[in-house]
């Protein structure tokens, strides 16, 4: 008769842990349940543009301000684009009933992981043509009566202060796709 493998292993490895499926349970509630906070954050965020700027283009529209009307109508198509991108690209992917718990966290890791990385993408890059056409319709007003130096000097600060903003956002999500990249490391370390 042969001796069970189980002995032979815990005589090999007898400081070995596993994880408790209990703790990886509530470390993957937990990671989803801050991915939805932050995904109802975003959507507010997007309504509140959308809300906003959609108001803001009927009344340039209503002023005769084509120009400016189409700057925020742009805006709100891509607060609607950014949420699309957030409900396709970062939502918390659905927990498969095959899956072990560390399986489906790593691929929820992977999943905001890719999200994160691609920010300057799908959530910078829908605002961008909007923001862009709202400084130059300002720009240009201003250009009308005083010349476009007058029109540049007007927008160059708050313009500044813009690609300042949108450069903390892509390098903030750089660096939490980087922690989520250290979670899976360790994750992976358990295997």
């Amino acid at each position: 008769m042969t001796k069970p493998p189980l002995p032979a292993w815990c005589d090999a490895a007898p400081d070995a842990a596993f994880t408790d499926p209990v703790d990886c349970a509530a470390q993957a509630s937990k990671f989803e349940r801050t991915v939805s906070r932050r995904n109802l954050f975003e959507y507010l965020a997007c309504a509140f543009v959308i809300g906003v700027f959609g108001f803001g283009a009927f009344r340039a529209a209503g002023d005769g301000d084509t120009l400016m009307a189409f700057a925020l109508l742009s805006t709100v198509i891509g607060a609607v684009v950014v949420a699309w991108g957030l409900w396709k690209r970062a939502s918390n992917l659905v927990r498969r009933a095959e899956d072990a718990c560390l399986v489906h966290l790593r691929r929820q890791f992977e999943h905001q992981n890719r999200a994160l990385r691609a920010v300057p993408l799908w959530y910078l890059g829908p605002l961008v043509p909007g923001l862009a056409l709202f400084y130059f319709a300002e720009a240009s007003g201003v250009a009308e009566q005083a010349g476009w130096l007058a029109g540049i000097e007007e927008i160059a600060l708050r313009a500044l202060i813009s690609v300042l903003i949108f450069a903390a956002i892509a390098y903030l999500n750089h660096w939490a796709a980087k922690s989520i990249e250290r979670k899976i490391e360790e994750l992976d370390s358990l295997a």
